[in-house]
């Protein structure tokens, strides 16, 4: 049936099937596999980028973490924050309060932080005592200054008082 043909007219009648054969294999096999190779590689760095951040999320976790111990807990209403010095203060036996100033706020780009004063009055050690519980133990704000200082009352006593500064903040939310 093929001797009527020459061997010049097989070997193109060869090529342009094999040509057929290689389209029709690109076309249902190699395509899809390079398409499924492409796919993957960008699947692989995306998974690596992801992975990448999610490292970084949790370092700024433990960074929040250990600001949010540093700096008091965030986002606590902050007549809350005042309310907790005073009865956190007046656990505490031998010490009375002697002036609560009014709220001080400071309002920053992301930030807004808010800064309690009290001043308390009784013995050095009831008022060491209480400096300590606070910076350890209160935990709405934090304790940013101590100051001791003694006020002589009519020429007799002195009065040893204690100021104390506490701030705590609130990160504004991005709109």
């Amino acid at each position: 049936m093929f001797e009527q043909y020459s061997y010049k007219q097989k070997c193109i009648a060869l090529f342009g099937l094999f040509l057929m054969l290689s389209y029709t294999a690109y076309k249902r096999s190699f395509k899809n596999l390079i398409d499924v190779y492409k796919e993957n590689k960008e699947l692989t760095v995306h998974a690596k980028d992801i992975a990448s951040k999610s490292k970084n999320l949790d370092i700024l976790s433990m960074e929040i973490a250990s600001y949010d111990k540093y700096l008091g807990n965030q986002n606590v209403a902050r007549d809350v924050v005042q309310q907790e010095v005073i009865a956190f203060s007046t656990q505490h036996e031998g010490v009375s309060i002697n002036d609560l100033q009014a709220i001080h706020s400071f309002e920053g780009e992301s930030y807004s932080v808010y800064t309690n004063q009290l001043d308390v009055t009784g013995n050095i050690n009831d008022l060491i005592k209480l400096a300590y519980d606070f910076e350890t133990k209160f935990s709405f704000s934090r304790v940013v200054s101590t100051n001791y200082y003694t006020v002589k009352k009519n020429n007799t006593n002195e009065i040893l008082h204690l100021r104390i500064l506490f701030q705590n903040y609130d990160m504004k939310s991005k709109k």
